[in-house]
């Protein structure tokens, strides 16, 4: 069988001499994972998010096929951080992703997030995380923050709960608040300013819903501690 597609580069790794394993996540195919020999011509140098073109051939799906892959296009914004954003982003997708299952939602949201060209470093990261955000609503922990789960009034919620990801309001939260996470003002405004105080709160938040899904408390994410440790330079 064969496919030919459209999508973003996640990552490479050698196997053998001459050739590499490649993930991209496509536009009509989801995760794919395929081998490509590496040549003069083709030497694979793709960047994270980089637009690529490409076909997959194999016998089985099952299998792991042989990817021709042809830059379609590199993300746009040259900067440091937005580089690690990139590399974050594409981390998670391979950590949540399952092959050969198309994501609609997930592939129009990187696509707005490689499409960023503002260099204000606060802008990038309240992006960022609110891209985390819909990346957890698109794998089933999404997060109502409008109205409170157990009084149903809205516009009041003021802690979101670890064990649901529902939010309450201070009254009905206040004698279990050294258990619940405090909604920080910039998931509250669903990150409409470039530039909130609260940044590390959500973090922290969104990992620890990041961890719940892989059932691993311990687990890193390499690039996102990187981002972290940017912002907390940042905020120095």
């Amino acid at each position: 069988m064969k496919i030919i597609d459209e999508g973003f580069f996640l990552y490479s790794s050698r196997f053998g001499e001459s050739s590499k394993i490649l993930y991209i996540f496509s536009k009509e195919n989801g995760l794919v994972k395929g081998l490509t020999k590496i040549t003069k011509k083709n030497c694979i140098n793709f960047m994270n998010l980089d637009k690529v073109l490409f076909s997959w051939s194999s016998r089985d799906k099952n299998g792991l096929g042989y990817l021709k892959c042809e830059q379609k296009n590199s993300t746009f914004l040259d900067h440091y951080l937005f580089s690690i954003v990139k590399a974050s982003a594409s981390e998670l997708c391979l950590r949540f992703l399952p092959l050969w299952e198309k994501n609609a939602d997930i592939y129009e949201d990187v696509v707005k997030l490689s499409s960023l060209n503002n260099r204000d470093s606060s802008f990038l990261i309240g992006r960022y995380l609110n891209w985390e955000i819909n990346l957890l609503k698109h794998l089933g922990y999404g997060f109502n923050l409008e109205y409170c789960y157990v009084s149903g009034e809205k516009n009041n919620t003021h802690f979101i709960s670890p064990k649901t990801g529902n939010a309450v309001s201070y009254e009905v939260g206040k004698k279990l608040a050294h258990k619940l996470f405090k909604i920080p003002l910039c998931m509250k405004e669903g990150f409409k300013k470039n530039h909130y105080e609260d940044y590390l709160d959500a973090m922290k938040i969104n990992l620890f819903f990041l961890k719940k899904i892989l059932d691993n408390k311990n687990l890193r994410f390499i690039y996102r501690d990187q981002i972290t440790k940017f912002y907390n330079n940042l905020s120095n």
